[in-house]
């Protein structure tokens, strides 16, 4: 080959490089994600105390209490009585109260939070000087998910493959502790409270 042959050579060589090395396209692009912190709580049944006959103490010394289990499988049940002074007697028996979460991702571990302090049930029509139930050791039950029919305890509620749990919510309920000298009337008694789920 000549030496013109051979540099005409190299010189398209190095042409095809340089086409080669400026042939690209740029394509701008986002990226995304979506943060879903929240979900669903539902109350799917309210805690019900049912119907009783209730006699509190005058003195509030001693109490008569009702225990709503909540493990739904368990009968309510009236294990301390004041004797004469206070009566907590199961007319119409209660249930516990239910609840549905959903939209979270699949097997996630929940924390629930139950009340810690008295709930205090009242009579819309009640004088004021009439005594209270008082509704406290607020207690949970599993009903679906992987750890369904366990009571519940820290880091076990949680979530089933579509994301989704349900459980119950038992309490007891008490005669006042105070001292009243008006008896319980013929009344719905209710009180207000909070059921806590987070992650």
């Amino acid at each position: 080959m000549t030496k013109i042959n051979k540099i005409a050579t190299g010189l398209a060589a190095s042409l095809l490089l340089v086409s080669a090395a400026q042939a690209q396209e740029t394509a701008s692009s986002v990226a995304t994600a979506t943060v879903q912190n929240a979900f669903t709580l539902d109350e799917t049944a309210a805690i019900s105390f049912g119907t009783v006959r209730a006699t509190a103490d005058p003195a509030g010394t001693v109490q008569a209490t009702m225990i709503i289990p909540a493990n739904p499988t368990i009968d309510p049940s009236t294990p301390a009585s004041g004797g004469a002074a206070a009566v907590m007697q199961i007319l119409v028996p209660g249930t516990p109260g239910e609840y549905a979460v959903s939209g979270v991702a699949p097997f996630t571990s929940l924390t629930l939070t139950v009340p810690t302090t008295d709930v205090n049930l009242t009579g819309a029509s009640a004088p004021p000087s009439a005594p209270k139930l008082i509704a406290d050791t607020w207690t949970g039950y599993i009903l679906t998910g992987p750890n369904a029919n366990t009571v519940y305890a820290a880091a076990n509620l949680q979530t089933d493959a579509a994301g989704e749990v349900t459980f119950a919510v038992g309490a007891t309920l008490n005669t006042d502790d105070t001292a009243s000298t008006t008896a319980y009337i013929d009344a719905i008694y209710s009180g207000n409270y909070d059921i806590v789920v987070a992650y």
